[in-house]
Order: C-alpha cells, then sequence, then structure tokens
C-alpha cells in the first residue's frame, strides 16, 4: 500500500510546520492529532496491507504511535515489526515504511545539484531491501517534486529526480534483483514516456514493460496504470480541477509481477463519488487528498 497522507504532521510546534499547522490558533490540536491517527490506523487496518509505504508524515516517532495503535492482535505475523523513517533536513516531512516483513539494507539518496538554478527543498529516495521467506525485494520510496510554483518551472527538478531513479534502479537491476519504485513522483502517468512491450538488458527477466525512466541510461518497468488496450486505469488517485490524475505509482522491474493493483476508492476516506476526502484543519474532518493505491506483488 501507497497513501501519500497530506501534510500529516504531530501536535508538536516546532516551527518547521506549513502554515496551517504553524500554531494552536490554526485550529490544529492534540485532540485533532489523535483523531487523524486513529482515522489513519482504521484505514490500515481495513486494506490490511503487508508493507505500507507514507508520504508526507513529520517524524520518525509517529510510526511508533500508528504501530501501537495496530498492535492490537496476538498473531505475531499480523504486526507490522520493521519500520524507517527518512526525511531531508531542509524538508518539513518526510517519507515511511511500515512492514510485517524484516527489512535489509537501506540506503538513503539525497539529490544535490550545483548550477544557477536555486534547487528547492527535495524529499530523498529511500531505498530499502524487504525480506520475505528466502526472497528479497528491493524498494525505492519516492516523493517527486510537486508542480506547485509553475509546471514547467518545477519540471526540471523532476526529470533530475527520474534520472536518479533510473541510475539506481538500474544498478540494482543488473544484479537480477526484484525492483519496485513506489511513492507520490507528483507526475502523471501519462507524461512519462510510454513505451509498451519495450526490453532492456535487465528487464528480461521481469513480465512485460510500459515505461522508460529516463536517465543518463534508461530503464524499462512496468506501471498497473497502463490497461492491454493502452488507455489507464479508473480511478485514478489524485482528484484535481474535476478531474482524476495518477501520479502515485509502483513500478516493476526485474524478476518481478505486479497484480490486483487498484486505486482504492471504496472507503471512508473517499467521498460517495469515490474521490479523496480531503482532511480540512480548521473542520478537523478529513483523511487526504490522495486515494491509497495498493498491489499484490510476486517474485
Amino acid at each position: 500500500m501507497n497513501w501519500n497522507l497530506q501534510t500529516f504532521f504531530d501536535p508538536i510546534f516546532d516551527g518547521n510546520e506549513y502554515t496551517e499547522y504553524k500554531s494552536g490558533k490554526s485550529g490544529w490540536s492534540q485532540n485533532k492529532y489523535e483523531e487523524r491517527l486513529d482515522r489513519l490506523v482504521s484505514v490500515i487496518k481495513e486494506l490490511d496491507a503487508d508493507i505500507i509505504v507514507m508520504e508526507e508524515i513529520e517524524k520518525e516517532a509517529q510510526l511508533q504511535e500508528i504501530s501501537n495503535r495496530l498492535s492490537g492482535t496476538f498473531d505475531f505475523s499480523q504486526l507490522y515489526r520493521h519500520g524507517l523513517f527518512a526525511r531531508d533536513k531542509n524538508s518539513s516531512i518526510g517519507c515511511a515504511l511500515l512492514s510485517r516483513f524484516p527489512i535489509g539494507e537501506i540506503s538513503v539518496h539525497s539529490l544535490e545539484i550545483r548550477s544557477k538554478r536555486h534547487q528547492p527543498a527535495m524529499r530523498p529516495v529511500v531505498q530499502v531491501s524487504v525480506h520475505a521467506k528466502d526472497k528479497s525485494l528491493t524498494l525505492f520510496i519516492n516523493h517527486w517534486k510537486s508542480k506547485s510554483g509553475g509546471e514547467e518551472e518545477s519540471e526540471i527538478w523532476r526529470e533530475r529526480q527520474e534520472s536518479q531513479l533510473a541510475e539506481l534502479m538500474l544498478k540494482a537491476a543488473r544484479k537480477n534483483n526484484a525492483l519496485l519504485a513506489i511513492g507520490d513522483f507528483n507526475k502523471d502517468i501519462s507524461e512519462f514516456n510510454l513505451q509498451f512491450s519495450a526490453r532492456s538488458e535487465v528487464s528480461a527477466s521481469s513480465a512485460k514493460t510500459n515505461v522508460i525512466l529516463r536517465g543518463k541510461e534508461n530503464i524499462a518497468v512496468y506501471s498497473p496504470w497502463i490497461l492491454e488496450n493502452g488507455s489507464f486505469s479508473i480511478p485514478g488517485s489524485y482528484w484535481y480541477k474535476s478531474q482524476w490524475e495518477r501520479i502515485d505509482h509502483f513500478f516493476a522491474a526485474g524478476p518481478v509481477i505486479i497484480r490486483d493493483f487498484c486505486a482504492e476508492n471504496l472507503g471512508e476516506w473517499a467521498d460517495s463519488e469515490g474521490h479523496p476526502e480531503r482532511y480540512q484543519v480548521w473542520k478537523g474532518k478529513g483523511y487526504s487528498d490522495h486515494l491509497p493505491i495498493t498491489c499484490t506483488v510476486e517474485f
């Protein structure tokens, strides 16, 4: 499961929060935070994924609070006993993972670009291996630069992040690892380089591929958003200006197959029309402006 939680700050005011969470005057409070935690946990329980990736969470300590609320079972196989959190020093929010499976090597890849352009705060790519029985799946957790400030102006940074991800995945794929890139890419599937039945030297052992991630060297990957007839799965994961966007992704490469992909819009976190129930601080209502996406992975 992947879910952008939409500015999931804790109730402690550190000064780095977004404006609507800056102080008690904003309406943000301990009670509202506790309510958001309870809602998040209710969704996690309902979707019951083995691995949960989250964007826009503020602190590592929040993972412990989420885990505590999920721990009411005597079935150890259902507990989320493993986790990680990563945030760039200049960022207010980061990315996190909870897993029922043990995690192995962890690498955090920050991007520093020295040019005439001022580099905005960007989140690192978190590379982590997850071990299920005697097999390993390498995850790449992403949260790319948003389009705030202008789509064209910000595209250069998403291009740099795509190049970084392609390089990291290519290096891992040459070891014949099963790979899955996950996260909020702030880039619709239609904006990627689509190439059906594409092949590369590192994707021959995987199922079909349909997207080329571009970098110094390209890598062919598979996106479940793209249907057999070339159309896109409905619904998307983000509802913007009265239309669906598909900006949250799973990209697979190597000996791995994605099955049962779904943008989850049949639950309390979506409205009667299946659109995300955006969280509103002043009301203390809602969940997130993104839908969670889920899939089954075979490797």
